[in-house]
């Protein structure tokens, strides 16, 4: 490794511990997150955060509050703000359950599976964006089932982990202009949504051109997804299916690479390198874990999108992706 390389790999550690060491003082003694008013909402990435951190004591304090206070016979989470009662609702019960699942937390994250599979739909591979509804017109987001395909692939369900990578299949191969627009929205009666929601537009496309904010975590949650699933299956298709994805981010504007949502990006292409050893994905990952440097507060803590606040479901998913850059940029 050349010194250069060293000293980026050092401070993206850095970033990762000290973002690491700003939750950990915000956890309460009795293992709740944070200590004054314990939320799902700010939670359900932490045990990830400080697992990669080695804060494995805070991690099975807090399954252990979770265990008591915040999971349900049912193996839903909680307690549950209005910021997790929106069409992601699945998608922070994934989170944990990946988290617990890490941690050898089998009691949380086998419950906590039994419940996202209440969402799976068997015949388009997707999870469903709502808690009830289950018809053909439900929608299904990208960033929702890339997710719950994860926490399916962590506990062992690797059925339902290979109709995922298909539903995603499906979703890249209705795509009307792709690279330069990635839909993100599906139902099995109405197919991939062209036509967005103007009230959330989003949450529905992103454009790979943007010069303002939008979900660019979108390619990077699919193309990490089917890194996994390749690992777990060996069947190429869907490394390759990773990289079609991930075309999106190649072309994507200097812009979309700056903002605090290429997390999940730098995230794919540490995964594309190590799989790959192409070294277009390395200068990716060390793009981001730069950018994401730039946007850490003095404190250790990141912001949401554009702001200046402590964020602690920012700062949590910030530290798993300095962790993760960080492997792809050390790798000789």
């Amino acid at each position: 490794m050349d010194t250069e390389t060293k000293n980026e790999s050092t401070r993206f550690q850095e970033s990762r511990d000290r973002g690491g060491a700003y939750i950990l003082a915000r956890q309460g003694a009795d293992g709740a997150f944070p200590a004054s008013a314990p939320s799902l909402a700010d939670y359900y990435k932490v045990l990830t955060a400080f697992q990669v951190c080695g804060h494995n004591e805070a991690a099975h304090r807090l399954c252990e509050w979770i265990g008591r206070h915040g999971v349900t016979p049912g193996g839903d989470f909680g307690p549950r703000s209005e910021a997790a009662q929106s069409y992601a609702y699945a998608y922070f019960n994934a989170w944990v359950v990946c988290g617990a699942q890490r941690l050898g937390r089998f009691d949380l994250s086998q419950r906590g599976m039994v419940f996202l599979e209440n969402f799976w739909d068997a015949e388009s591979g997707g999870f469903y964006s709502s808690l009830h509804e289950r018809a053909a017109d439900t929608e299904q987001d990208l960033m929702v089932t890339s997710m719950c395909g994860l926490a399916a692939l962590d506990t062992g369900r690797t059925e339902i982990a290979r109709s995922v990578g298909e539903w995603l299949r499906t979703v890249r191969d209705a795509q009307p202009d792709f690279p330069s627009a990635l839909y993100t929205v599906y139902s099995r009666g109405a197919g991939l949504q062209t036509s967005p929601n103007p009230d959330d537009v989003n949450r529905y496309v992103v454009y790979s051109g943007a010069t303002q904010d939008q979900n660019f975590f979108n390619p990077g949650i699919a193309a990490a997804f089917l890194c996994r699933l390749f690992q777990s299956t060996g069947a190429e298709e869907w490394l390759l299916l990773a990289k079609e994805y991930m075309r999106f981010a190649e072309v994507a504007s200097d812009y979309l690479f700056r903002i605090i949502r290429a997390g999940k990006v730098g995230w794919a292409s540490s995964l594309l390198f190590t799989l790959t050893q192409e070294q277009k994905y390395r200068e990716m990952a060390a793009r981001i874990g730069r950018n994401l440097l730039a946007l850490q507060f003095e404190e250790g803590f990141w912001s949401g999108a554009g702001g200046t606040r402590p964020n602690y479901d920012s700062t949590a998913e910030r530290v798993v992706w300095m962790n993760e850059i960080d492997q792809a940029v050390c790798d000789d």
